[in-house]
């Protein structure tokens, strides 16, 4: 790499390599982690999240996904059929076929989207940020109902749910930010549009609180698991892999639009940690695996797609065959027929 490519590697890739060096730091202060959910950083990180995003996006941005119902419908789709079918499917390969197994499975994919990662992940890949605000909103509202008929169908379990406390937790974390947002655009417009990379990169930097926290956390639940672990890990990144390849195909279809299919794509396979953490703790505490898939899933995808997340809009299942690439120039095909059209 010459010099000249050095500070364009750097941009791209600086929250992979962040994120790899926090791993590093939560594996050997294991309670710092721990101790960060008890002075509810990680709520006020995701309310800080929203509020930023709102802040820099238009209202007419917001109105213009929110009509788009039938983009809300496939990610939905993929994330409530798709994720949780294809990650009982691929457990079963990895001999976690057991009706305990399949609970555990079940606590990692039958979630919504994350609610932070993923607004923060589409918007370092160029996508429709706004889209994937109100995808994330509209699938944990989803996650009220779907969630405890997922473990009724596939995982034969009951499980109840405080719809109530999970509507208002939804409210505060995200509703109101993005309404508190929007609203002071009006006076703050100006200094978003002058701090915007400012502003994304301390969500960037959020997002590491929720990995020190997330590693921290897996570390104490390891115990008698540690022979399992190698086992859930490829699980994840083989499931996350495969999850990310279904709905990039299914945005393609979906849209034209490579912003918005990115948007699908990071929403509708990122799954949220504190919504399996909680159905854990609530209904399944005797399960140890239960939080050991969740919290292994939720590193590799943050891993994974910090990774892809830099390229991913230029990448041939997102982009667009005709339209531009993330520098604004047209694929090699456009320009072949612009060529032939003027001979």
């Amino acid at each position: 790499m010459n010099e000249r490519d050095a500070p364009g590697f750097w941009t791209r890739y600086w929250l992979s390599i962040a994120i790899a060096a926090t791993v590093v730091a939560a594996w050997m202060w294991p309670a710092a982690g721990r101790a960060l959910p008890g002075f509810h950083v990680i709520d006020i990180g995701v309310a800080v999240v929203m509020f930023l995003g709102a802040l820099k996006l238009a209202p007419d941005k917001f109105l213009h996904a929110a009509r788009s119902p039938g983009l809300l419908v496939v990610a939905a789709l993929m994330t409530f059929v798709t994720a949780p079918l294809v990650s009982l499917g691929l457990a079963h390969g990895f001999g976690l076929s057991g009706p305990e197994e399949r609970l555990a499975v079940l606590i990692c994919s039958a979630q919504a989207s994350t609610l932070a990662t993923a607004i923060v992940l589409t918007e370092v890949a160029g996508g429709d940020v706004a889209l994937a605000m109100v995808i994330t909103m509209v699938n944990n509202l989803l996650s009220i109902v779907a969630t405890p008929v997922l473990f009724s169908l596939l995982g034969g379990a009951d499980v109840e749910l405080d719809s109530l406390a999970m509507a208002r937790e939804l409210a505060l974390k995200v509703g109101a930010p993005v309404v508190v947002g929007q609203i002071a655009r009006v006076w703050l417009a100006p200094f978003a549009r002058k701090h915007g990379k400012k502003m994304s990169i301390a969500s960037q930097l959020i997002i590491l609180t929720y990995i020190f926290a997330g590693v921290g956390s897996a570390l104490e639940r390891l115990g008698g698991l540690r022979a399992v672990v190698l086992t859930v890990l490829g699980f994840a990144v083989v499931f996350h892999l495969v999850q990310l390849l279904l709905s990039a195909l299914a945005a393609r279809v979906a849209t034209a639009d490579p912003k918005k299919r990115v948007a699908i794509v990071m929403c509708s396979a990122q799954k949220t940690l504190p919504a399996a953490i909680l159905i854990w703790k609530s209904q399944f505490l005797a399960l140890p695996l239960g939080p050991l898939v969740a919290v292994g899933y939720h590193l590799v995808q943050l891993v994974l797609d910090s990774v892809l997340a830099p390229g991913l809009l230029a990448r041939p299942l997102v982009r667009s065959s005709n339209g531009p690439n993330r520098n604004g120039n047209r694929n090699r095909t456009a320009r072949k027929e612009d060529g032939s059209q003027r001979h």
